[in-house]
This record gives C-alpha cells, sequence and structure tokens, in this order.
C-alpha cells in the first residue's frame, strides 16, 4: 500500500527549511572545527609550557654540573701544585728522582776509557747517550757492564746500540739507548 501524502506547504518554506538545516549543519560543524582548534591551540600551548619547564630544569642541571667541574678542576690544580710541592721536598729529603737514579748508575757503569760526547734522560728514565772509546777492550768492558746483571745491579731492562762506528783515527763512536727496569 502506498501512502500517498500531501504536501500543503508552500515551497518558499520548504526552500527555506532546507536552507536553514544546511546552516545549521554548516554551523554545528563550523563550531566543531573551531572548538577542535581551540583544542590543538591549547593542547600546543601546554607542550610548549611543559617543554619550557623541563629544559629550564636541564639548564639549571648543567649549570650545577659545570659548577662542581669547576670546582673539580680547582681541586686537581690544587692537588698537582701539592704534587709538585711534595717532589721537590723529596729531592731536598734525598729521596732522588729516577733520573737521577739511572744517572748515577750510568756514571758507575762506564769505565774510565770512555768519553761522553752527549746524554739525555727522558721523564721515564730513558737514556740516550754518545760516546768515543779510543781502544776495543773499553767498548766491549762498556757493553759488559750494560749487559750482565751483576755489574748493572740488576737494573737495566734493555740496551739498543743504535750506531756504532770506527774512524781512521780508530776512535770507535757509538750511540746506545738504555732503558732501566
Amino acid at each position: 500500500m502506498a501512502k500517498i501524502s500531501i504536501d500543503l506547504l508552500p515551497a518558499e518554506f520548504k526552500t527555506e527549511e532546507i536552507k536553514r538545516t544546511r546552516f545549521y549543519k554548516i554551523s554545528v560543524f563550523s563550531v566543531a572545527v573551531i572548538l577542535l582548534a581551540v583544542f590543538l591551540s591549547s593542547l600546543t600551548v601546554a607542550l610548549r609550557i611543559l617543554q619550557s619547564r623541563r629544559l629550564a630544569q636541564i639548564q639549571t642541571q648543567m649549570d650545577q654540573t659545570e659548577i662542581r667541574l669547576s670546582g673539580l678542576k680547582n681541586t686537581q690544580a690544587s692537588l698537582l701544585l701539592l704534587k709538585n710541592r711534595l717532589a721537590a721536598i723529596d729531592q731536598y729529603l734525598g729521596n732522588f728522582s729516577k733520573q737521577v737514579q739511572v744517572y748515577d748508575l750510568i756514571n758507575e757503569l762506564i769505565p774510565p776509557g770512555v768519553a761522553i760526547n752527549g746524554f739525555s734522560i727522558n721523564q721515564s728514565g730513558e737514556v740516550v747517550f754518545t760516546a768515543t772509546v779510543s781502544d776495543g777492550e773499553s767498548v766491549d768492558q762498556l757493553i759488559d757492564n750494560f749487559i750482565l746483571p751483576q755489574n748493572n745491579q740488576g737494573k737495566i731492562k734493555q740496551i739498543s746500540m743504535d750506531a756504532i762506528s770506527r774512524g781512521r783515527d780508530g776512535v770507535y763512536r757509538l750511540s746506545l739507548k738504555i732503558q732501566p727496569k
């Protein structure tokens, strides 16, 4: 059964009602979009505020760490100064440094026929020296003194001969590198 409907309303009224419905839908949609934009804007502002607080906290922590680090640097400088003073006091009290001990040992081991031309000791006590020797026996005695543990008191770890030569004048020229224990 088909329904019969009779529309007695004028056509202008229908078009007006359709326009109102469309306007209402557009208004609701516009309000929803505006509310969404306001929500997203407020969310963005809230996130920015939270991030700025977090950045401020991190900046404060970083400043505190820098202050602590500068304090540690000052402490390190003080300790280094005290260490240097202690080393100076030890030298005055007779506790000789490794360089002095190695120099004294080398000085004892060099036989009388050897003339030292150059001598250097680094901080670890490694010695490099050049010498001239007038005869072969003194060269042998010099090498024996450095190589044999009973002669060098077991204080020499390694000896290396960088160069040895004999000139026309019969003089030996040699360069030695010595590492103490």
